[in-house]
């Protein structure tokens, strides 16, 4: 065991440059990237342990590897590949000790106060929530009427009653339709989704009062029609603009939210809590986790008593030892501040003395013993701030306790018997259990489910595929981008001048990429880079190692001196991918889609460019709308494939409207 109570980190995944791999003290730039986003922390055993230099950033990214596809401590994981002494983890822990103090451990004192709800609370509010979504498509509706008033307005000053009447109607129907499309449930959907229940919410209701307004003659003049039309598309537009900004300002609200509890801290459990944290805007907030495996749990622990109807902490520290060497342990033994009721049975000092004969350092003997002992009587092992505080049979009492309806089973490895009987012993206290099967990789946008003779299925559909879907989307193009092509004529003019000026060779730039189903085009983009550019490229990445690992890991360079100094301009707003526009006229692109791939990037696509080739190279795409500047190589394939499988128009629109922020924001390549 471990007596590791860390948080348990993120994975570093790709995200993190290449480091050297020499065994000391890292400085800050060598720290894996989950660790200098955590900077402000420093208290997380990894950070420690890399500060000491008794790891290395290569050592913690195998390591957090390890820890996602198989859980556990991340201190046991490291000893047991070799890369450090159990010395160093006991030393590192103790510092951890100190360094978190009490403002870290209030959980852990919560806990043994009141470990009949094992000291948590419960911050969020459903009902607070779904008020906020009632009054915030009230708010939408109310500025679409005063703009289908408008019209009203422009034929006379006085409002027509037939057009207040009708809209009313309308109102009164989009409330009735907004919860029936699922707009108020628990667990949002993704933001295509609400998208489109909105608009289909909306469009419903405006359809259905004018078919009455048509039919029975309550429509007597073009205006009123004309009104109701111009509802239609305010609330349209305004219904999921409000929304999505409701929900973003929310999201940092701790009242916001609707709790949820995750049974499983595998790596399922860890990537749904992970997910929920990153989203909060839509609207789960995990407050605990759950796993019979004790390798999962940390230091302290809840669970129920013999009555089954009480709940008890306690510390494992006693179980954990084999990590701390008995002269750091009577050191510790204060911060520790071991339970002799609590904690099973240690034996004394003098007799494993068999592990080693060193005593620790006297500064850190005295740095030790004069800590607060409340300190840490063990702590929750977590994920992202969220504690693992037992095994599932608490499900049932701390939810009822704490009032929490919503459960994810996060357990696809079990089989299908185990895992029935499983959400039917949980299941039964929650009023919402989503169960996370074994299809990662599948679509995940608009599956519908299907019963099929009593078993159940999912439909999982390649739209992309479709021709109907294929000419819907190259009808979009071709509109959009003609009209938009006209609207910003001017401003390509002026960049093509200002990229003149700058420095010597042609304004547009033209290199070969890959098209759908593997055909090569020429692609076309505002010349950012001076005129020899693949040569100096060639020539940095020779001259520079560092530049060389970043550039094989992002397959770009954040300060890249081949850029000229309009050309960063270009690229931090994404200007300089408008004459792209002449290759969606053309066919070889679309508005939206995967990032055209060049031919020498296909070995590294590790085979997906066979989903990735059966869609069009887009102009935008989910990695363009993303934060892109910190996405691997890797990553960015993986959103091009979920784009194609997930695809839809409203996922398109979807991501049109935030390419126009990230445009805005400046946060381009």
């Amino acid at each position: 065991m471990s007596t590791m109570p860390e948080e348990e980190p993120k994975p570093a995944g790709t995200h993190e440059p290449h480091e050297a791999h020499e065994a000391r003290p890292a400085p800050q730039g060598d720290v894996p990237q989950y660790y200098g986003r955590r900077k402000k922390r420093g208290t997380e055993i990894c950070q420690i342990l890399i500060r000491n230099g008794a790891v290395t950033p290569a050592n913690v990214r195998q390591a957090l590897r390890i820890q996602e596809e198989r859980g556990g401590q991340i201190g046991r994981i490291l000893v047991a590949m070799g890369a450090c002494k159990e010395r160093a983890i006991s030393r590192a822990l103790i510092q951890q000790i100190q360094l978190r103090g009490s403002a870290e451990g209030n959980l852990s004192v919560a806990a043994r106060q009141n470990p009949r709800i094992a000291g948590l609370v419960v911050p969020c509010s459903p009902f607070r929530t779904t008020l906020t979504l009632v009054l915030a498509d009230a708010l939408a509706l109310g500025l679409a009427v005063l703009g289908a008033m408008a019209i009203n307005f422009a034929r006379a000053w006085v409002p027509r009653q037939e057009s207040l009447t009708l809209m009313a109607s309308a109102v009164l129907l989009c409330a009735a339709a907004f919860p029936a499309m699922g707009l108020y449930a628990p667990a949002a959907d993704s933001p295509p989704e609400q998208l489109r229940n909105s608009t289909l919410a909306v469009s419903l209701s405006v359809i259905g009062v004018t078919a009455v307004a048509v039919f029975g003659d309550r429509a007597t003049r073009l205006w009123t029609l004309l009104t109701l039309f111009t509802f239609w598309l305010s609330a349209s537009v305004l219904v999921p603009i409000v929304r999505a900004f409701v929900r973003r300002w929310c999201a940092r609200r701790s009242w916001w939210g609707h709790p949820v509890v995750v049974l499983g801290a595998a790596r399922t459990g860890r990537l749904i809590v992970r997910t929920l944290q990153a989203q909060p805007e839509r609207g789960l907030r995990p407050v605990f986790m759950l796993d019979d495996d004790p390798a999962k749990q940390g230091t302290l622990r809840a669970s129920l008593t013999n009555e089954r109807q009480s709940v008890e902490v306690r510390s494992m520290v006693g179980s954990a030892l084999d990590l701390i060497s008995p002269q750091l342990l009577a050191t510790a033994m204060a911060d520790l501040a071991l339970d002799p009721g609590s904690t099973p049975s240690i034996p004394p000092v003098s007799e494993r003395t068999s592990r080693t004969s060193s005593m620790p350092p006297a500064g850190l003997r005295t740095s030790v013993t004069s800590a607060a002992p409340a300190r840490a009587r063990g702590m929750f092992a977590e994920v992202e701030g969220v504690p693992v505080v037992g095994d599932l049979s608490l499900a049932p009492l701390l939810s009822k306790r704490l009032k929490i309806r919503y459960a994810v089973l996060a357990m696809p490895g079990l089989d299908s018997q185990k895992l029935l009987r499983l959400s039917e012993q949980v299941g039964s206290f929650f009023t919402h259990m989503l169960i996370i099967p074994d299809l990662f990789g599948f679509g995940s946008l608009g599956v519908p489910s299907r019963d099929i003779g009593g078993v159940l299925g999912l439909e999982v559909q390649q739209r992309l595929l479709l021709p109907p879907s294929r000419l819907a989307k190259r009808a979009i193009d071709v509109s959009l981008t003609l009209f938009g092509g006209l609207c910003i004529s001017p401003l390509l003019l002026l960049l093509a001048v200002l990229i003149k000026l700058d420095s010597r060779g042609p304004i547009l730039y033209w290199q070969p990429r890959l098209g759908r189903d593997g055909r090569h085009f020429q692609a076309a983009k505002f010349r950012s880079m001076y005129g020899d550019g693949e040569a100096r490229l060639r020539a940095i990445l020779e001259a520079d190692p560092k530049l060389a690992a970043e550039y094989e890991e992002f397959h770009k360079l954040a300060r890249d001196p081949r850029v000229t100094r309009i050309g960063r301009i270009l690229r931090k707003y994404s200007l300089d991918e408008l004459p792209q526009l002449l290759s969606v006229v053309r066919g070889d692109m679309s508005l939206v889609g995967p990032r055209p791939y060049l031919e020498r990037e296909v070995k590294d696509m590790e085979g997906q460019e066979v989903v990735i080739l059966r869609a069009t190279p887009g102009m935008t795409g989910m990695w363009q709308v993303s934060d892109r500047n910190t996405t691997g190589f890797s990553e960015r394939v993986k959103m091009d494939v979920t784009y194609v499988r997930n695809w839809s128009p409203w996922l398109d629109i979807y991501i049109l409207a935030r390419t126009f922020e990230v445009v805005i924001r400046g946060t381009g390549v």
